[in-house]
This record gives C-alpha cells, structure tokens and sequence, in this order.
C-alpha cells in the first residue's frame, strides 16, 4: 500500500474560542403607534363647534363694544351719578350727543345726587313787562350746517331763519333743542323766566304766527323731499318741530296756579329733571326713568293737554307726539298711581323694532356654527 504524499498546505487550526463577552445593544423600547383615528362627520362637527365656543363670545363683546360706543352719547350720562361737572347742568347736556367720556365713581355720597345745584332754586312768579334781550334767542343760532342731500333744502332753511314771519314768532320748539343761546339761560333762572315770557307774548298775534309756521312746514315739505327721504336729521327734527308748534307754544306757556310761575321754568329749576323730560315728548324724544318728583299738577295737566292734542285737538299730524305718548304715561301711571295721565285713543306710531339679547345671541352663535360646518 502506498501511502499518500504529504499535503502541500498549511494546516488549518479553528481559531480559539474569544473570552470577552459581547453584550448587545441596548434598544429603546418603542411606544406603538398610535391607530389612524377615522374623519368621521361627527368629529368634524365637534371641532367646529369648539371653534365656535371661542368665536362667538368674542363677536359678541365686539358687538357689544361697539354699540356701547355709538348709543351711549353724553346725554346717558344724565343717568349716571357724579358723570357731569360744572359749568354744565342736565338741561345743556341733554342735547349733546356726542361719544361719552370715561368716567371715575363719585368719591362721597352726596356726588352721586343728580343736581342742579347745591340747593334747589325756586322759580320766579311770571314777569311783569319784562325787558326781552335783544336780539332774541332764535332756533339755529349757530353756524347752519351745510349736511344736506339737495341745494334747494339748504337754502330753504337759510331763507328760514332769516325771515321776519319766522323770527318774530319766536317757536318754543325749536328754541327747545335747536338754539344754544336759549340752553344757556337755562343756567340763570330769572333770563329763562324772561324767555319764556318772550316766546309766550309775541309781536305778531297767536293766529298769524300759527298760520306762518303751518305755510313753513308745507315749504319745507316740498322743498326736502330728498332730505326727508334721505332720513336727514335736520330737516325730520325741524319737520317735527314745525308740527308741534301751536301744541309746544300752549306747553310753553302753562301756568302753576299754586305758585304763579311758568310750569316749564319750574322744571327748569327743579333739582331732579323728571318733570322736565316731558316737554320733549312732542319732539319724539323718548322719556327716560322718572321719580315720583314727576307727580305733579303741571306734568299731568301737561300729558292732559297732549292728549287731547292726539285725540283730534290738533290739525297737525304730531308725529312726533304719537310715537312718545302712551310709553310716557304708562310711565308716569306707574310712578303716580293708575290713571295719573290720561289715556289717548289714538294709537302709537310703530316704534323701532330692536333685536333682543338673547335673540342676537342665538343668531350670532348659529351663524357661526353654519360658517364653520359648510
């Protein structure tokens, strides 16, 4: 037997075992994934109406912000204590409406009275022959606004006031809100006392000033078409005013017969002003919360005299009258005992419809519930 020849490659050894120990990796342990959460409609409803949740709050305090700013003129601040300081009193204030200013809370008691002055002025007996300023105080004493839609209405109202029949006549309801040398006497008793005589003893007799004032308001008519049309405050507020005259002018004129005195200067000089919100209600200006100051023989032969005016005793519309007249002796009924004013026939103008509160609340919160779903 032959024996093989020795192999001409090294012999392979297995290389020895290693003693170091491989420790491995350490893995972080991973959370699963969390599962696909479906688009189901509902979800998507869900995240809507969470937006609205934020939303409609939001347009709601804008809303609310907003109309504070443009509704709350200086004549609110009449309701509220210590909001206005001297030289000014209610009765000029009244008629200022522009935006109202900040206000601090009255620092004692006694700043949260709503007062003329510090102590209550009585009004004067009617003058004897008293001497008129001269010139009188006239409607639109000031620099007549040129805010009107047509060139034939402006000049209407210059040619107005510039007249004799118009001047001499001396109309207390336009005086009333339209002329600020008549609001200053309200600062001094005994010139308002004279005023009022003024408007009340006129050179021109009675029939003739009511004959100019009717041929003015048919004028002003056909003249401010496009104003009236146009809502333009000047000529609805004079339009009214106008109306009111030979109504405003018997007002104007009443007499306490306790006291002898002109029921108008009267509430002038009263340290609370519910008595005088009356006289504004044939100018469609709307009464305001009043007091039991407010019972009194002038104010509920004053409401007598109104209506008597609606119920056929004025050949005007009294437009004006008619929109103010039953709230205000709902009023005055409440705050004096039932049947204090007496109840016109004729029913009231349809006032201005306000959206409620809650009313807007819901309008508001479904239309950004739809806004959000569509």
């Amino acid at each position: 037997m032959s024996t093989p020849p020795p192999s001409t490659q090294p012999p392979q050894t297995r290389p020895a075992p290693s003693r170091v120990n491989h420790v491995p990796e350490l893995l972080v342990p991973q959370e699963p994934a969390p599962a696909a959460i479906p688009w189901s409609p509902k979800y998507k409803v869900a995240r809507r109406l969470r937006w609205s949740a934020v939303l409609v709050p939001l347009t709601l305090i804008l809303l609310v912000a907003t109309t504070r700013f443009l509704s709350h003129p200086v004549a609110f601040d009449l309701l509220i204590p210590g909001a206005h300081k001297e030289p000014h009193t209610w009765t000029e204030m009244i008629f200022d409406w522009s935006p109202h200013m900040a206000h601090t809370p009255p620092s004692h008691p006694e700043d949260a009275l709503v007062r003329r002055s510090a102590t209550p002025t009585l009004a004067p007996p009617l003058p004897q022959n008293p001497v008129l300023p001269t010139p009188f105080p006239q409607p639109f004493d000031t620099t007549l606004s040129t805010n009107f839609s047509t060139t034939e209405c402006y000049n209407f109202f210059l040619n107005m006031t510039q007249t004799t029949p118009f001047r001499s006549c001396r109309p207390f309801s336009l005086l009333l809100t339209h002329s600020d040398e008549f609001q200053e006497a309200q600062n001094n008793i005994t010139a308002m006392n004279v005023d009022v005589w003024g408007t009340c003893n006129t050179v021109l007799p009675w029939d003739q000033c009511s004959a100019n004032m009717a041929w003015f308001t048919s004028t002003l008519q056909s003249s401010c078409v496009k104003d009236l049309s146009d809502q333009n405050a000047m000529a609805m507020d004079t339009l009214v005013a106008l109306q009111a005259f030979d109504l405003m002018r018997n007002v104007s004129c009443q007499v306490d017969p306790a006291t002898d005195a002109y029921c108008y200067v009267e509430s002038v000089a009263d340290s609370d002003p519910s008595s005088y919100w009356f006289y504004l209600l044939p100018l469609g200006q709307t009464l305001v919360t009043i007091t039991s100051d407010a019972c009194n023989q002038c104010t509920k032969g004053l409401m007598t005299m109104y209506a008597d005016a609606l119920d056929g005793g004025s050949s005007t519309p009294l437009s004006g009258l008619r929109q103010t007249y039953q709230n205000a002796a709902k009023s005055l009924n409440s705050a004096c005992g039932t049947n204090y004013a007496k109840a016109s026939t004729t029913s009231a103008a349809p006032a201005r419809v306000r959206l409620p509160l809650v009313l807007l609340f819901v309008c508001v919160s479904f239309a950004s519930w739809h806004f959000f779903v569509m």
